[in-house]
């Protein structure tokens, strides 16, 4: 969700994002079915409740294109079936789990980044990959005190050389000294036991630091299954703050995360769970938390999941396991697209589309976006039908306790 100007103001006409406009714009809308057959609402309804009540564990998924309101809905129903929850986000299948968990970060929001940082330094990342319009938003606008300097560090040079943008070419592996040598240069402390770095880069990027009012770092998600590369930025970054104003910026996996709303999903499972997914029954008196165990693709792999319930799109990890699967786990998809092919018994309840939708959303620095319906739908909303489904569940299991 970095479009938040696209979505809350949209237009048909509106070319600012291609990405968001496609998003907005799709035109493959979904169409209630019980494995394969069109059919009524009615009938699905009763079919997917049943299904989940016939279920001998069911995992919660996708999620990342929902608004926080049908999140919290979809909570209340994974509790209610003693459901795993899990995402399909890419940390959840780290051994380790989120690095933020371990060594806590100093972040700040994007505008922030844009209004007062006269150094960004791009830690190992390209922003135009998976957020297209955050360099045209965050970066090239100018700031009161001058013009900005921008270093890159890594494989990417992210910006063209100029006397304002310097690029230091390093390989994933040497991107973990590098933090620690730049702390003890820039305490003047010395460093003992750490790979040597090109002195030139240490000398110029500490001599940019000390100069600098307010420094901020843009990093990406790793795919480090150690997370030792965010480790050493925060212990970077936080000896820093300790100087000077000095902040991260950590990009989330953005047009690539499986959804909009991926950090809103993250933040909701964390304030009611604990963790942002693998969360193997979900429960708000205290659920657990099994990174690299409960994560949707290991539970699919390992057959531990007869039935997904699935809010908007497949997630890649969980497309992945059901083609994999020796025996597929039944699918039931609240979807506004149609979904793809699996190999799963699938049931369908189509939703209204996204454009059509109010609700509110968070940016992956955490700020409240609220999206603006640009469209009517005859179609309930996403949140509408899990609350049918929660309502149906309860009366065929309560139908089910008097016989």
């Amino acid at each position: 969700m970095l479009c938040d100007d696209y979505a809350a103001g949209h237009q048909p006409t509106d070319t600012r994002c291609l990405v968001a406009g496609q998003w907005l714009n799709s035109a493959t809308a979904a169409t209630t079915t019980v494995f394969g057959r069109q059919t009524s609402l009615e009938e699905a309804l009763t079919k997917s409740a049943s299904q989940l009540l016939a279920s001998q564990r069911t995992l919660v998924t996708g999620l990342a294109t929902a608004p926080l309101e049908a999140i919290g809905v979809a909570s209340q129903l994974a509790e209610k079936l003693a459901a795993a929850i899990d995402g399909g986000l890419a940390e959840m299948a780290r051994t380790t789990g989120p690095t933020i968990a371990r060594v806590g970060e100093v972040t700040a929001a994007f505008e922030e980044l844009r209004d007062r940082a006269d150094l960004v330094i791009f830690w190992n990342c390209d922003p135009s990959a998976t957020h297209p319009r955050f360099l045209e938003r965050f970066i090239e606008s100018p700031i009161s005190s001058g013009r900005r300097q921008t270093i890159s560090l890594g494989g990417t040079s992210v910006l063209p050389s100029s006397a304002h943008h310097r690029h230091f070419q390093l390989t994933d592996e040497q991107m973990v000294p590098t933090a620690r040598l730049l702390q003890h240069a820039f305490e003047k402390r010395p460093a003992q036991n750490l790979a040597t770095q090109p002195e030139l880069l240490i000398s110029e990027v500490v001599a940019a630091m000390q100069q600098a009012n307010c420094i901020g770092f843009v990093s990406a998600t790793e795919t480090d299954h150690l997370g030792l590369s965010s480790w050493a930025l925060a212990q970077l970054v936080r000896r820093l703050a300790h100087h000077k104003p000095a902040f991260q910026i950590p990009l989330g996996g953005g047009i690539a995360a499986g959804g909009p709303n991926a950090a809103g999903l993250a933040t909701r499972c964390t304030w009611r769970y604990g963790s942002p997914g693998a969360i193997a029954t979900a429960d708000c008196d205290g659920s657990r938390f099994e990174p690299a165990e409960a994560d949707a693709r290991r539970l699919i792999d390992r057959g531990e999941v007869d039935c997904l319930l699935v809010l908007g799109p497949l997630p890649a990890a969980v497309k992945e396991g059901i083609a994999t699967a020796q025996n597929p786990p039944a699918v039931i998809a609240l979807t506004d697209l149609a979904p793809e092919p699996v190999r799963s018994q699938m049931i369908v309840l189509a939703v209204a589309s996204a454009r059509a939708t109010a609700g509110t959303m968070l940016r992956e620095d955490g700020r409240l976006v609220r999206i603006i319906p640009r469209g009517s739908s005859a179609l309930p909303t996403l949140e509408a039908m899990l609350t049918m489904l929660n309502e149906r569940i309860q009366q065929q299991s309560g139908a089910g306790e008097e016989r």
